[in-house]
């Protein structure tokens, strides 16, 4: 708020006590600007109009308008340089040369400088060259404005005392509000906080407060939280409208201040108190907000709560941490007045509502129910004696009109709104009987097998989980329980013969087959952990004891989560999240790491990453750099230690992913939702006790390793991630292990080894790489250990696809380094061990097809191919081998080869089909396909069967050929594949045939071809779409023979086209989909007649071409006349009903005409008030919904959306007028979205109650 203008200060000047009160205010602004004087006197009052300076100042240190060191003081009215000038010479010549010397003159005026011809530095200038003060300043009117600004407080004290332009008391500016505000709360309030995910409401109102003078309400639950909002939103606005309306705002909470400002313009009032009564008449002059709370709420535009998430920055801003913050946030219910019981900074009074809290207990021990589920309100009668659930809301229906009310209402969903607070007010009246009821309460809920729903029953999203009772009453019976069993001391619960604690696990064991039935945990659903966060013992207890008696009965926990996308989580993960949250507990880590390893020992999916598994809770759990336990390193290291006792087996699998590793990451696990199980001094995660873990499971993972080969090689690929007195351990044991185990080939271990080693060597530059005598150490037990065998070296170019040779260079040709390596390696080889060397190390080699397509580079004699290919023939040899000694012995041979292969090759083959496939690498000719002619039939068939290529290049006759030869053994789909890059090489009548023959091979082909089959048939059938001897009706025919690949394609279909212009090709279509109206109902369903209706209906429900449009254009008679005979046609066929909604829906996709502001165009109104129909009409509704699509929406976002679409047909059906079916139409399509505008903003608020 600016206080003080120039405007004021102009009117202070005329004031007769004007001097005498500006040395006051500048004596209260220079305190306020230094601290540090030594000598301060600023004469007030009547002393100030005695002679003598009227002010006298000494600091240290220069502050803002304060200069540095003595300054002498001097007050004028009268602005410009003429007034300044005189003021100088005046005081320069009754003061004395050394007093001048040692101090700064500085002149003050309310008044504001007007000397355009020079401005203020200018003139200070021109005094300071005179040399006879050690220093001057001039202080005018703006100046003292802006130093106002900077101290409010004084500046709204001298306004209201002396300028008698702001009330008295009972107005405040937004940074007095504030501060009032803001420190009632500890840690102080933070702008963040109470703004929260509400930054849209904050811009609308920021928006509104700049607009034209109005008097305007924005409903929340108290006024407070509106006025704090308001004010938070202009305290975080762009700095310019900040400016503009903390200069200009006032929080008025009197009428007396009311009054006072009522004539005021150019200003901005939030009214609250008692001057709410006349915010309408400052509304006149000046935009003004006030609350509307209670019902009134209803009526206006409410502020919704912020959400939790929404929450958590602002706390985090305040000092909390995220999961502080989060919990807060629950705690106070998303509400300022609650939070600031919670964290006050002075006393805080009771909410209304502490007077009922006897009458309320039902409803706050239940914390949330709905009342549209009969059982619900049956716990809810029955918690509180009453004779039926009506009487309890008689007591709550008042309540929901309080500013500070107890419990939220959204539809039929009631929820506390803040459970732990109020349990503070109504838990220590609590008696043994409202426990004996909760009690049974809880065994109702969670006692019985949930039900699944019929397909007949009305769909319920409160009930969709199956269970009889709703969410919101499970989650909140279970907090309930969870509150009294871990905060039970706030309201000093006493409960008779036993503590709270045990109170809460009495329950929990009372549940049915409790202990005895893994089904006694799964019904606890959603709730699971926090039932488990509240009676941890039972728990743990309960899943040991059938962990031991009956494990092959808690597997069953384990679901498949293959094909569960869109349905419920598999039942184990309930299990985890509360096994992760009791393990947050010290006391009980131990207990519940080994029973997750024993889950783990059970899960038949360890490695799916569809959802979490008990191996990762274990591995978070336990994790050395991240640990999600409060347990201390002794107590981690022992959990593990009992994890590989309980079950061995995953304890290996444990340790493995404890080992340290690269670019590591971890997953927070589910953390207690009250319980506050930090220690007292929280241990700190420093280098020394992550060394000490992983030294702990190095060890431990050493000692499981054993001599297990395998195993040991877990410890090679971690090599550079262990700490070096690890790493000296681990290569001490694989030194070890090679000493015993080496063979002439090389031990898998020092394979793996040599790798690693190689790898390090090859990234030598990187971060993680292993350089120096770290590496050297590893490369020396490599060359140790290396086998005497040369081809145990070579095999490396073969084992991996791209060997690390040499080193890495950043931009290389890695793949022709690659190649040139492999090249070298079998030249060496055929050079040292001849073609039996070649054949040796293909049978060595991981990648046997890398060795085989690197043959071609080698210079091979023709004997020598011959021999390679005999040996390749060897069943011993890797299976593929054959085919590149083959192909490339014709590649380099030619006729040579081809002459002498019969005999000295095919001579010692029997199977037809194996000599097939030695003849595919081939070149693919006239002549190879002689050759495999005179080879026999049966080799024939053969080779064409397994043929994977068509001619690229070469004559037509020969490419045709080819195709008519893969026709012949029943591959015309392959064929498709295979000429996308000759497909017009190929004739019209050819192309028709194949995918004519080629449907009938789809179901057989899909899954070998994959999604590549859509694109071959896409690609021919556009090639067809481009030819002039091809009828549009026959591509038409296919479309639809294929249309199950094709619905998705991008490039326009011809039966589309076809059905816009041929009504009866439409009606033909339309009647493979539905029965008649007269249809017998014993009429025979072939299953060629029902894949026919699949197909016809995906070609309607994707056919939206209007009839008779063209390039944008709608020819309105063609559309007429199109609609009429589809009419007529379908009623002949007794479809006229479903044909009509069929018609509506393709009228629902009309272009909008460019440059008209209404829709549908006005060809389609005409024809919609032609018909005359209300199934066209509503087959054009339903599809305007449809046509929507799949939609995102905000967390809690509401039914913003849906209202927009509203106003959108709403504006169309009032331009539409002059048709008045159409406009009635689009009116009822609004009303639609306006009611699920409605849903979707309930849905949000009670997506808020959440717990």
């Amino acid at each position: 708020m600016q206080w003080i203008d120039e405007t004021a200060l102009k009117t202070w000047a005329t004031f007769l006590n004007a001097r005498e009160m500006v040395m006051a205010m500048l004596a209260d602004l220079i305190r306020m600007t230094i601290d540090d004087a030594s000598r301060f006197r600023f004469p007030s009052g009547e002393v100030s109009q005695l002679r003598g300076w009227d002010g006298d100042l000494e600091t240290t240190e220069a502050k803002g308008y304060v200069p540095a060191g003595k300054s002498k003081w001097e007050f004028g009215t009268g602005p410009g340089a003429p007034k300044a000038t005189a003021d100088y010479k005046k005081r320069t010549k009754q003061t004395p040369a050394e007093e001048m010397a040692e101090n700064t003159l500085v002149l003050v005026n309310l008044g504001s400088w007007n000397t355009g011809t020079k401005k203020i530095p200018e003139w200070e200038d021109d005094r300071r060259r005179e040399g006879k003060w050690n220093d001057v300043k001039y202080i005018d009117g703006v100046q003292l404005v802006q130093w106002l600004k900077d101290h409010p407080a004084i500046a709204a004290r001298y306004a209201r005392n002396v300028l008698k332009s702001a009330p008295q008391e009972g107005a405040l500016s937004t940074d007095e509000y504030w501060d009032e505000f803001s420190t009632q709360f500890n840690p102080q309030l933070s702008e963040k906080l109470v703004i929260a995910d509400r930054q849209q409401e904050a811009d609308a109102l920021i928006a509104k407060l700049q607009g034209q003078p109005e008097s305007f309400m924005l409903g929340a639950e108290t006024s407070e939280e509106v006025i704090a909002f308001a004010v938070a939103a202009i305290r975080s606005a762009e700095p310019a409208a900040r400016e503009s309306l903390e200069s200009r705002t006032l929080i008025v909470r009197t009428e007396a201040a009311a009054r006072f400002l009522a004539m005021r313009t150019k200003m901005v009032f939030i009214a609250t108190g008692a001057a709410e009564s006349l915010a309408g008449g400052l509304g006149r002059k000046c935009p003004t907000l006030s609350a509307a709370t209670g019902a009134q709420a209803k009526r206006s535009p409410m502020l919704n709560r912020p959400t939790a998430t929404g929450m958590v920055p602002g706390f985090m801003e305040m000092g909390l941490d995220h999961g502080q913050g989060y919990e807060l946030a629950h705690r106070c219910g998303r509400s300022l007045t609650i939070l600031k019981r919670l964290i006050r900074n002075a006393p805080v009074a009771d909410p209304v509502w502490v007077d009922q809290a006897t009458a309320l207990k039902p409803a706050l021990l239940a914390g949330g129910w709905s009342n549209d589920l009969p059982a619900d309100c049956e716990v809810l009668k029955e918690l509180g004696g009453h004779a039926t659930y009506g009487a309890l809301e008689v007591i709550l229906m008042p309540t929901l009109a309080l500013p500070d009310r107890p419990v939220d209402r959204e539809a039929d969903v009631w929820q506390v709104r803040a459970p732990v607070d109020a349990f503070y007010f109504y838990g220590r009246q609590l008696t043994d009987e409202d426990l004996t009821r909760l009690s049974d309460a809880i065994v109702k809920v969670f006692g019985k097998q949930p039900e699944q729903p019929s397909r007949d029953q009305k769909y319920d999203p409160a009930n969709a989980a199956g269970s009889a009772h709703s969410r919101w009453l499970r989650d909140g019976l279970a907090l309930t329980l969870l509150i009294i069993a871990s905060m039970n001391k706030v309201a000093d619960l006493h409960v008779k013969g036993k503590s709270p604690q045990q109170y809460v696990d009495d329950v929990i064991k009372a549940l049915p087959e409790w202990g005895k039935s893994h089904h006694s945990i799964v019904r606890l659903g959603d709730q699971t952990a926090l039932l488990a966060e509240a009676a941890p013992n039972p728990f743990l207890t309960a899943l040991e004891s059938m962990l031991e008696g009956a494990p092959e009965q808690v597997a069953q926990i384990f679901e498949s989560e293959r094909d569960r996308f869109f349905g419920p989580s598999s039942p184990h993960v309930h299990f985890l999240w509360a096994l992760e949250s009791i393990a947050w507990d010290p006391r009980y880590l131990i207990r519940a790491v080994v029973v997750l390893a024993k889950l783990g020992q059970l899960d038949p999916e360890p490695d799916s990453n569809h959802v979490n598994r008990p191996i990762n809770s274990l591995r978070d759990i336990l994790l050395g750099w991240s640990p999600n336990t409060y347990g201390l390193l002794p107590q981690r290291i022992a959990s593990l230690d009992a994890v590989l006792v309980a079950r061995p087996d995953v304890g290996w699998q444990l340790l493995k992913k404890l080992l340290p590793r690269h670019m590591d990451s971890t997953s927070p696990t589910q953390h207690p939702k009250l319980r506050d199980l930090a220690p007292e001094v929280p241990e700190e995660i420093t280098f020394g006790v992550v060394w000490d873990f992983e030294t702990a499971v190095v060890d431990r993972t050493l000692v499981a390793a054993g001599d297990d080969e395998s195993r040991l090689g877990v410890f090679v690929e971690k090599m550079g991630q262990l700490r070096p007195l690890n790493r000296a351990k681990v290569l001490a044991r694989i030194d070890s292990h090679l000493a015993a185990h080496q063979t002439a080939v090389g031990n898998p271990i020092w394979h793996a080894l040599k790798d690693e080693s190689a790898r390090n060597e090859y990234f030598s530059d990187s971060d993680w790489a292993l350089t120096g005598d770290e590496l050297a150490a590893v490369k020396n037990l490599v060359e140790r250990y290396r086998p005497s065998d040369p081809m145990v070296s070579d095999r490396h170019a073969f084992d991996d696809w791209i060997p690390h040779v040499g080193k890495y260079v950043p931009g290389g040709e890695v793949i022709d380094d690659t190649d040139n390596v492999r090249k070298e390696v079998l030249q060496r080889v055929l050079a040292r061990d001849g073609v039996p060397g070649i054949l040796k190390l293909a049978k060595m080699v991981k990648l046997p097809g890398l060795l085989g397509q690197t043959l071609g580079q080698i210079p091979f004699t023709l004997d020598q191919m011959f021999e390679l290919m005999k040996g390749a023939l060897d069943s011993a040899a890797p299976p593929d081998l054959t085919y590149y000694v083959s192909a490339f012995g014709f590649d380099k041979f030619g006729d040579r080869w081809k002459d002498a292969f019969e005999d000295r090759v095919l001579a010692h083959v029997s199977d037809s089909t194996a000599k097939a496939r030695l003849l595919l690498g081939w070149s693919s000719n006239q002549s190879t396909w002689a050759y495999v002619e005179g080879l026999g039939s049966e080799v024939q068939e053969q080779y064409w069967r397994h043929q994977g290529l068509l001619p690229a290049e070469g004559p037509i006759d020969e490419f045709l050929f080819a195709i008519d030869q893969f026709r012949g053994v029943g591959r015309d789909i392959d064929v498709l594949g295979l000429i996308h890059r000759r497909s017009k090489d190929v004739p019209s009548n050819l192309l028709v045939e194949l995918l004519v023959k080629s449907a009938g091979q789809v179901d057989s082909s899909i899954k070998r071809m994959g999604n590549m089959l859509s694109y071959y048939v896409g690609q021919a059938l556009k090639e067809l779409r481009g030819r002039s001897d091809v009828e549009r009706r026959q591509v038409a025919l296919l479309e639809y023979a294929y249309f199950p690949l094709l619905r998705f394609e991008s490039d326009p279909l011809t039966i589309y086209d076809l059905l816009a212009s041929d009504p009866e090709m439409f009606v033909d279509v339309l009647s493979h989909v539905f029965r008649g109206k007269n249809t017998p109902d014993d009429q025979v369903i072939t299953s060629e007649m029902k894949a026919r209706a699949n197909t016809s209906y995906d070609v309607l429900s994707a056919f939206k071409k209007l009839p008779g449009l063209r390039e944008g254009k709608i020819d309105s008679r063609e559309l007429s006349e199109w609609v009429t005979k589809a009419r007529t046609l379908t009623a002949a066929k007794d479809l006229d009903d479903i044909g009509d909604q069929r018609i509506g829906f393709v009228l629902a996709h009309a272009p909008q005409d460019p440059g008209v502001p209404f829709w549908p165009p006005s060809a389609v109104c005409q024809v919609i008030e032609m018909v005359a129909s209300e199934q066209v009409e509503r087959g054009f509704a339903i599809e305007c919904f449809n046509k929507r699509g799949v939609f995102g929406r905000g967390i809690n976002e509401g039914g913003g959306q849906e209202r927009q679409l509203a106003e959108r047909y709403k504006g169309w059906a009032e331009a539409t007028l002059k048709h008045p079916r159409t406009s009635a139409t689009l009116m009822a399509i609004s009303e639609e979205w306006s009611r699920s505008a409605e849903r979707a903003d309930v849905e949000a608020e009670q997506s808020k109650l959440k717990i």
